[in-house]
């Protein structure tokens, strides 16, 4: 398996989320999501990072 792999359950709360997505009509809330999802993005990949670093140490 993968080890990165979504699993299923992640792959259907991804679909459930991309179609909230679709339904917003409003840019600052839009705005406010993508703001929202890139800080998620970066501290995630900290995340990663910080524990790439703790099992190479």
């Amino acid at each position: 398996m993968d080890p990165i792999a979504l699993t299923l359950g992640q792959k259907f709360e991804l679909e459930k989320r991309s179609r909230d997505i679709s339904t917003i009509t409003d840019v600052k809330q839009l705005q406010t999501l993508t703001k929202d999802l890139l800080l998620a993005w970066q501290q995630e990949i900290a995340r990663s990072r910080h524990a790439v670093q703790d099992a190479l140490s």
